[in-house]
């Protein structure tokens, strides 16, 4: 299981200080790619479905606390779609269903008082099924959606995350899975697999200490004192690891160096 640092809400301290208690909390394991897929498919779908153009943002998978699914899922309009790999849920809460019958509709957003009619509620019911079928990337291969009731959606909602439009017309689409993927492992990292990796390597001939008075008095002609003398082994580093000392010297015309010991005092 993967677990992100969270915060909880403010807390006022008697010094009247506000501080918000941390938390380790489960982070869904949902490829954000496949999530990314179903955003896009959602702008699609909406753009021919209601004749309009929408920009969508992803609000990114999470594994939402039980009393944190009752409250996505209360008076919500559900829809569950059985998968091969888990099972898929399309989730219309009430102020974002009203916000897309208004769209479907061409009208201002209804009040929250006025109940959707007959022919709303069946325009919204067909609005969520249209979308169903992007729980493929979610959940594989896909068989009968049915209306699901939120006391179960409640219960068997593992991983969720939201389509949320922006611009004029903005409600959210939620969508939910009864399984959190299962977290993929992947072998090590083989010495072969960095065969195309350059690590740059550098050889110190000479190290000192120079205060910052004289730095600033550097000029040219300087003479700069060194405590390693030029001619003692060097250092062989690769970024900033010492790796080895090295005999400094020629070869082929060209300045070479060559290995006293390898680390771990292997020859």
């Amino acid at each position: 299981m993967i677990a992100v640092l969270r915060f909880g809400p403010p807390r006022t301290l008697p010094d009247g200080r506000s501080l918000r208690a941390p938390a380790f909390a489960p982070r869904s394991t949902l490829p954000l790619s496949a999530a990314c897929l179903v955003a896009n498919g959602v702008r699609e779908a909406l753009a021919r479905l209601l004749a309009a153009e929408f920009d969508v943002e992803l609000i990114e998978p999470a594994i939402p606390a039980p009393a944190e699914r009752r409250l996505l899922v209360d008076g919500a309009t559900i829809v569950r779609v059985r998968g091969r790999l888990a099972d898929g849920f399309v989730i219309v809460r009430p102020a974002d269903a009203r916000r897309v019958v208004s769209a479907a509709f061409g009208e201002a957003e209804r009040p929250e008082r006025d109940a959707l009619s007959a022919i709303e509620r069946a325009t919204l019911e067909r609005i969520a099924a249209a979308l169903v079928p992007l729980c493929n990337a979610l959940c594989g291969t896909l068989g009968p959606a049915t209306r699901e009731t939120a006391e179960r959606a409640a219960c068997d909602i593992a991983t969720y995350f939201e389509v949320r439009t922006t611009g004029a017309q903005r409600f959210s689409i939620g969508f939910g899975l009864t399984r959190d993927p299962r977290e993929e492992v992947t072998g090590l990292v083989q010495l072969d697999d960095l065969a195309a990796v350059e690590v740059e390597g550098r050889v110190e001939v000479a190290a000192g200490m120079l205060g910052v008075p004289a730095f600033s008095r550097i000029a040219a002609g300087a003479t700069i004192p060194f405590e390693t003398r030029l001619g003692a082994p060097g250092v062989l580093r690769f970024g900033d690891v010492a790796f080895s000392r090295v005999t400094c010297g020629t070869s082929n015309g060209r300045n070479a160096a060559t290995v006293e010991a390898l680390p771990g005092g292997a020859a």
